[in-house]
């Protein structure tokens, strides 16, 4: 089943099977990451020092940033391509791809510009903290290979929404694991010739863009020719279907990252840097609760899209009510589970300088229950463009966690910062996105488009 193509024409069936091969494939690309980044770490601390491992890990976190670069224009694309597939309307499927391979050429195109003007006026020694004079000499360097890179990266993103659009998305789980695989042996090849930083940086992200660009030229050359971009199939009025929803989403992503990048600097700066690794170890161990459902979110997305343009909102119904139970059932074994062996976990894993309180670790097993039921409402709001409300929503939970965080920290320590996150969710977030889907579910059930999935059945 994981490897075969998807051709029933049971509309229901084909969109189970779709999410089923993305969320088994998914989850072998994760376990793969995980084995590689089991070997590949001790590889590269060992051929970097500390130092220059430091600069590493600080190059590499700027990918969620720079990731913020395209405005949410793919996350858009996706909608607007799984709208026109559904409808089997290829043609304009055809003009959104074209669209949006152009709008993301030129938001990386305009980036790239502002980085070429702005570089003089960074010293990237001291925004990395290296002082050794050879990681002086690589870091600038290797930012800049870095910076190239995901620019050029940038455009090729549009292959994974064709494949989640067509219920496709093990294929792009299988590219993605040929890119980690490649990565690995150039990190082995870079740390056995001693090419530096920027080598490494230019070697391990760079295999990533090569499979990105193999991934396009089948794509389009073979798998689907007939989505290909072109002059021709650009349409600027209909650049709307992207942009509009585009912006919600980067909208909702940039609160998401100042909510939980904000963390660390309240931690930091009213506690010290000592405190930080407690938090941080901890929310990456409970972090794993939500792997499974983080999977699934990308194919169950396509596969509401699919049932909402078609009017088969009884299966989307169905599949929220059984994402909701199976998400939260799962989160709250899980955390349950870990809650009883994270501090002895921990302590063998990280160290005792970084053992958390077990009121930490009950607030970390309290926003897994948080996110597990939240995520499966975004999931269906990202599917139905129905972000309005939710922007204005989240921008409030934002400004509550700040707040709060700012507040409970000086009172409470690390601790008050991971309640101040659950806080604000479960009041600003949890609660109205309830009624928020009532109202959109009224919406859709207003509708009278006919569905193939109900004559099939």
């Amino acid at each position: 089943m994981l490897f075969t193509r998807i051709s029933s024409e049971d509309l229901r069936r084909r969109r189970l099977f779709g999410v089923l091969q993305g969320v088994a494939s998914g989850f072998g690309n994760r376990v793969l990451g995980v084995v590689i980044a089991f070997v590949s770490i001790p590889l590269t601390i060992r051929y970097l020092g500390p130092e220059r491992y430091g600069a590493w890990v600080m190059l590499g976190s700027l990918l969620a940033w720079l990731n913020m670069t395209d405005f949410g224009l793919s996350n858009g694309l996706t909608n607007a391509l799984t709208s026109a597939v559904s409808e089997k309307r290829f043609d304009l499927a055809r003009t959104h791809v074209s669209n949006g391979v152009l709008l993301l050429c030129l938001t990386s195109l305009a980036f790239g510009l502002l980085g070429v003007f702005l570089w003089p006026y960074f010293d990237w020694s001291a925004l990395f903290g290296v002082t050794s004079p050879g990681a002086r000499a690589e870091v600038g360097t290797a930012a800049a290979v870095l910076l190239v890179i995901v620019f050029a990266q940038s455009p090729l993103s549009v292959t994974v929404k064709i494949y989640n659009a067509f219920q496709e998305g093990r294929l792009a789980n299988y590219w993605a694991m040929l890119a980690s695989v490649l990565g690995l042996v150039a990190l082995l090849v870079v740390t056995q010739s001693q090419g530096g930083l920027p080598l490494l940086i230019c070697s391990v992200y760079g295999s990533g863009l090569l499979v990105s660009l193999a991934s396009a030229c089948w794509l389009f050359a073979i798998h689907k020719p007939k989505l290909a971009p072109s002059w021709r199939s650009v349409d600027l009025h209909k650049m709307r279907a992207i942009t509009d929803v585009g912006l919600q989403f980067f909208a909702l992503r940039a609160m998401a990252l100042v909510t939980f990048q904000s963390d660390y600097f309240f931690i930091g700066h009213f506690l010290g840097a000592s405190h930080v690794p407690q938090y941080s170890v901890s929310y990456s161990l409970f972090s794993y609760v939500s792997l499974p459902q983080t999977i699934a979110s990308a194919y169950l997305w396509t596969a509401y899209n699919e049932a909402i343009t078609l009017g088969d909102i009884a299966w989307v119904k169905k599949t929220l009510r059984a994402n909701l139970f199976l998400g939260l059932s799962f989160a709250a074994i899980a955390a349950a589970l870990l809650a009883c062996i994270a501090k002895p976990f921990i302590v063998w894993w990280a160290g005792t300088n970084v053992e958390p309180s077990t009121t930490l670790i009950g607030w970390m097993a309290a926003w897994c229950l948080i996110y597990a039921y939240a995520n499966s409402f975004a999931c269906l709001f990202a599917a139905a463009s129905h972000l309005r409300t939710q922007v204005i929503y989240a921008s409030v939970a934002t400004c509550s966690n700040l707040l709060l965080s700012w507040q409970w920290v000086q009172h409470w320590g690390v601790e008050g910062v991971t309640a101040s996150t659950v806080v604000s969710y479960l009041v600003f977030i949890c609660v109205p996105v309830y009624f928020d889907c009532r109202s959109l579910f009224a919406k859709l059930d207003r509708r009278t488009v006919p569905s193939p999935a109900r004559e099939t059945k």
